[in-house]
């Protein structure tokens, strides 16, 4: 049996992530990798963490790389969290994790071609020697990885995670529209007939990265002013505390370090519709093509045209194009099991949350 060798890298600049680049694209292509485990995506993260001032102080990020006969063989992003900074809100207890945790990463997984379990215990190993006595979780683990599969098979303690909705590709565009229940197709009508009835053009349109500084900035204000609203809640003083605290932190967040907004500008699979009425920008759907996948990552929309039903509507239209080629065959929504999501005929994938 080949001799398992650890290298470790820890990153402290992005030019650290970037050497990597040759090692990471001979294993990324793996069939269980999505999207989040890609290079492209992890330089993103490396960007985000880099962006917090303060990261070194609580955190710290390790790649290790398990290589078998000076071939790679697989790669263990972690993020080690050195200071408990978890409270009611948001944040992460001391431990490893996989690079991702607590940002838009809604797959998780160590980065392979063909899962060994000789190299994943040799890395679990070495992380352990390193940080003793820490535990390693692995959170939003997909159960159709042979990832999972091992796990299960050991008996590692495990916990159901979120909740991830998917539509596969109905036989045409027709016999997608026929899943739907007659009120659905009748809401989706109906907002149709109320912006004809006021006056209003809706139009759409799907573009690619981002090189206009001025989209990218309207783009971020939408959704941060969507999240303001969504997250304000004042049934009671605490809540409206921890409300606050939440939306300044994430309005800081989208405004000053939003992988989402980078992703936009530097990410290749960036598919983009946006949404428009009377020829101004209303909402968009960010999605990233994931082989013949969509990931839809992030939906926003000016509240003030909430009575249009326009993030419902408009995600129905971004289904109804993915029908033009054949080139897509599933629309994954990712985390979160929002009621919409059921509406336009998602089905459930339970996520997974593993102690190591």
């Amino acid at each position: 049996m080949a001799e398992t060798v650890i290298i470790k890298h820890e990153i402290k600049t992005i030019d650290d992530i970037d050497k990597l680049k040759d090692t990471w694209k001979a294993l990324e292509k793996g069939k269980d990798m999505t999207i989040f485990q890609g290079n492209i995506w992890h330089r993103l993260l490396t960007k985000e963490w880099l962006g917090w001032k303060l990261h070194s102080i609580y955190s710290k990020v390790v790649i290790y790389i398990a290589f078998q006969n000076e071939k790679p063989s697989m790669i263990f992003p972690a993020i080690i969290y050195k200071i408990n900074t978890k409270n009611r809100w948001f944040g992460n207890h001391i431990g490893v994790y996989l690079m991702g945790q607590g940002s838009y990463s809604d797959y998780m997984n160590v980065i392979y071609d063909t899962f060994s379990s000789t190299v994943f215990e040799a890395i679990i190993d070495e992380i352990r020697k390193d940080y003793p006595g820490k535990k390693i979780s692995l959170t939003s683990v997909r159960p159709d990885t042979a990832l999972a599969s091992y796990l299960k098979e050991k008996g590692t303690h495990c916990e159901n995670g979120e909740l991830a909705l998917y539509i596969n590709r109905k036989e045409s565009v027709e016999a997608y529209q026929k899943s739907l229940t007659s009120k659905h197709r009748n809401n989706l009508n109906r907002a149709l007939r109320r912006m004809e009835k006021d006056g209003i053009t809706y139009t759409s349109e799907i573009i690619g990265m981002i090189s206009d500084p001025a989209l990218l900035e309207k783009l971020v204000q939408i959704h941060v002013k969507r999240l303001t609203i969504k997250n304000t809640n004042n049934s009671n003083p605490l809540s409206a505390v921890g409300s606050f605290i939440k939306r300044t932190y994430r309005r800081h967040r989208d405004l000053h370090n939003n992988i989402v907004a980078m992703s936009m500008c530097e990410n290749p699979a960036s598919n983009i519709m946006l949404f428009r009425f009377n020829g101004e920008i209303i909402g968009y759907q960010y999605a990233m093509k994931d082989r013949n996948t969509m990931r839809l990552l992030q939906t926003a929309f000016d509240d003030n045209t909430r009575h249009y039903s326009p993030g419902f509507r408009g995600i129905f239209d971004y289904i109804i194009k993915s029908y033009e080629t054949d080139e897509i065959q599933q629309i994954d929504f990712l985390r979160g099991s929002e009621p919409y999501k059921y509406e336009l005929g998602c089905v459930d994938l339970q996520l997974l949350n593993y102690t190591l």
